[in-house]
């Protein structure tokens, strides 16, 4: 029988996936898994009844969808042109690619523009695509940032984390705004944070409160964390520290115990050095994998070069201009830049999907097991969705990925429902 060969390619009832060799994100070892309405039902190492319905995934690991927690684009488009068509195809690029869950990034802007993109995302939150990976949430990254880590954010754009701003996102967004980033030396007395963090289960929907681009001294954002931080974004990038006399921000996320971690792993970001020393620090249980991928994600590179110019004296790929983008954009080495060879250069994001970063994870010497972990259970304990998603087991939602041992998507299951065949 061919590779993960399948005999049913629609919607259905009942599926069962049979011979697989099952991580659950922890290895479960060879079964199958029986789905029921969508929910996964039973999984098991016993022989199952013959069924018409079923997927064999013989010599194929079956794993969970994973989950991105933080991407700003994918499929050619950006998160931001306020369009819910755009949104719907960023998340049918990523669902391809066996990420079954998104929570997609709002960077620096007007606030007519964050809110037309909060209420697109939202849209297909509430009214999910067919095709497409789920959105959890939004996640404004920029807005309430600090000017001296804004990285590739839009400075004219920041501002200081007020409520007059949040109450308006948190509108266009219908309660769906997900994580909320924030330089905590610019909360004066923290009272944003607290107020967050007081009020998150009763008027804001379990929001999660994140650190990033943020210049906070070591002590800082030690407080930050005390008043309701649990997440940092994208550690490392757009963030205070890493010197032997003055601790920063970075020092804090190492030393904080109950701080999730989010770590890009295109190995640009983010040298393999630092990334293992972050998570040995801190544990599989300590740090989700992220992208904070553009819309480069999940497109062949011979499809955006195609609409790029190359400029040999930068050895990067001049991208077409982008409306109410200040900077100039290009691709170079495997990652988007902005302003290439002027003084303001900067990283600006990854051209990856999440499952390449997880190839690159194991390629620094963690298990399928371990990386899988970070790239699923953990962050949706972090997101506070870990009773219905990022691992396989009864009870959970059907969202199931079969890849070759190469990690190659061969199919992809949201819902129980197989988006990808």
């Amino acid at each position: 029988m061919p590779l993960c060969s399948q005999r049913c390619f629609f919607s259905m009832e009942k599926l069962t996936i049979v011979n697989g060799d099952i991580y659950t994100p922890a290895y479960f070892g060879q079964g199958n898994i029986v789905i029921q309405d969508g929910i996964i039902s039973t999984i098991t190492k016993e022989n199952l009844p013959p069924s018409e319905e079923e997927i064999d995934a013989t010599g194929c690991y079956v794993i969970p969808g994973l989950i991105d927690g933080l991407i700003h684009g994918g499929g050619g488009l950006d998160s931001m042109t306020g369009k819910v068509e755009d949104v719907e195809t960023i998340a049918r690029a990523h669902a391809a690619n066996g990420v079954t869950s998104l929570v997609v990034g709002i960077s620096s802007g007007s606030m007519e523009q964050i809110n037309a993109s909060l209420t697109a995302i939202a849209h297909v939150a509430d009214q999910p695509v067919e095709d497409g990976a789920r959105i959890i949430g939004s996640y404004v990254e920029g807005k309430f940032g600090s000017l001296e880590k804004n990285g590739a954010q839009n400075a004219k754009y920041i501002t200081p984390p007020n409520f007059e701003e949040f109450h308006s996102m948190w509108a266009a967004s219908d309660g769906t705004l997900k994580v909320i980033s924030i330089a905590p030396e610019n909360d004066k007395n923290l009272q944003f944070i607290k107020h967050l963090n007081t009020f998150k289960s009763d008027a804001y929907n379990d929001i999660v409160i994140a650190m990033g681009h943020t210049n906070a001294t070591y002590q800082q954002a030690m407080d930050a964390f005390d008043a309701g931080i649990t997440r940092v974004t994208h550690a490392f990038n757009g963030m205070s520290g890493m010197h032997h006399r003055d601790l920063g921000a970075l020092e804090a996320v190492f030393s904080h115990p109950n701080i999730h971690a989010e770590l890009i792993v295109d190995e640009h970001h983010v040298h393999p050095f630092w990334g293992k020393q972050l998570i040995d620090n801190k544990g599989i249980n300590g740090v989700g994998l992220i992208t904070d991928c553009t819309e480069h994600a999940g497109i062949p590179t011979e499809e955006w070069q195609a609409d790029a110019v190359y400029v040999s004296e930068l050895n990067a790929y001049r991208l077409n201009a982008t409306p109410a983008f200040d900077s100039k954009k290009y691709i170079r080495d495997g990652a988007m830049w902005l302003d290439v060879g002027e003084p303001t250069e900067r990283l600006a994001g990854a051209i990856i999907t999440l499952m390449d970063g997880v190839r690159n994870v194991i390629g620094w010497g963690y298990s399928l097991e371990d990386s899988l972990t970070m790239a699923t259970l953990t962050p949706a304990q972090n997101l506070g969705i870990d009773d219905t998603l990022g691992s396989i087991a009864p009870d959970k939602a059907a969202d199931i990925v079969i890849v070759d041992k190469n990690l190659n998507v061969q199919n992809v299951i949201l819902l129980g429902k197989v988006v990808k065949s």
